[in-house]
């Protein structure tokens, strides 16, 4: 195979970021091709699409096809791999029905609503023999990827605490309205916490026990607060879906090690040791989400089916984490054993 050909499902912001990454892997060469788009709206081809980092543009879809129908795509267009950006309670459905169909799949995050639903998809790739990824992009993030590193070479000692924060508006965008039903979006803590409870296991492991306090509004679980308890480290997680509407939408983490803290913030990442300067780390420059499709096209493209940096499995186990802090939620931040 010379080219990965790909097609996307649904159109709206964050599909968007995604044909941003489809233009720089071309752009620096990769044999990766965006070739059609599928949106039940198709005034998403032509309009703009409001997140909660702005408002993405219109759009260059050049020699791109576009489609309202995903069987009518399928019929038509010589696909290997499909990128799915459409609404969460839609990805179990669209991801079995891809995989079915033969085609490796992509699909954003989280990997569903359940993780009965994940183990549905789990299932259904091994039975189909197709390659599974969940866009948990932040495995494929410069910072946090320095911040492993840290972790696991003890350049600055033991980790200590680690704390880690996500701020937003509450979503009023998205097809009908989608977020703001939590039987649709599972709430900020599935939709915005997941992503830091997903790193803290990829830095940490599984935790001990975990307790978690929540508020509604809304949605159900739309400001959290959890702990999440190791042996030696105690992880502080805070995600939030009530932001006042001039509250731009941040993301950030603060890693105190014996020997430095570690911190993202405004000013980027930066490295504040014990005695001497603070400084900037040199690490690389990267779109997580263009190294995610890298990383799925080139299994795609190779035939590997291993992927340790970011495998299904453990997208699943994170929903699954997940379900027990709405359960230590549920009451009152009661503290939830985990046993792996």
């Amino acid at each position: 195979m010379n080219e990965v050909k790909v097609a996307m499902l649904g159109f709206g912001g964050i599909a968007k970021s995604h044909k941003h990454a489809y233009e720089q892997l071309e752009a620096a060469g990769e044999p990766i091709r965006l070739v059609a788009i599928c949106d039940v709206d198709e005034t998403r081809f032509t309009s703009g699409t409001a997140t909660n980092l702005g408002v993405e543009k219109a759009a260059n879809l050049e020699g791109i096809h576009t489609y309202t129908d995903v069987d009518e795509m399928l019929r038509n267009e010589e696909i290997d791999m499909v990128d799915i950006c459409i609404p969460s309670y839609l990805h179990k459905e669209y991801a079995v029905k891809m995989m079915k169909a033969g085609k490796d799949v992509l699909s954003e995050k989280p990997m569903a609503l359940t993780s009965a639903d994940c183990e549905e998809m789990l299932q259904t790739a091994r039975a189909c023999g197709r390659r599974l990824m969940i866009g948990q992009c932040l495995r494929f993030e410069p910072s946090y990827l320095y911040l492993k590193q840290c972790i696991d070479g003890g350049c600055f000692g033991r980790l200590k605490n680690l704390f880690m924060e996500r701020l937003s508006v509450h979503p009023m965008w998205g097809f009908e309205k989608w977020y703001t039903k939590t039987e649709k979006s599972g709430g900020c803590i599935l939709d915005l916490h997941v992503h830091d409870i997903d790193m803290a296991r990829f830095l940490l492991g599984e935790p001990d026990a975990v307790s978690t306090v929540s508020y509604d509004d809304i949605t159900r679980w739309q400001v959290v607060n959890t702990r999440l308890f190791y042996k030696d480290v105690t992880v502080i997680a805070t995600a939030s879906w009530d932001e006042a509407p001039t509250v731009p939408f941040s993301a950030s983490f603060r890693a105190r090690f014996e020997q430095a803290s570690v911190v993202l913030g405004h000013e980027g990442l930066t490295v504040y040791p014990n005695q001497g300067t603070p400084y900037h780390p040199d690490i690389p420059r990267a779109n997580r989400m263009a190294e995610e499709i890298r990383k799925l096209a080139s299994m795609v493209r190779d035939r590997e089916q291993i992927n340790e940096s970011n495998p299904p499995e453990s997208a699943c186990q994170t929903v699954r984490l997940i379900e027990r802090l709405r359960e230590s939620a549920d009451q009152g931040g009661k503290r939830i054993e985990i046993h792996a």
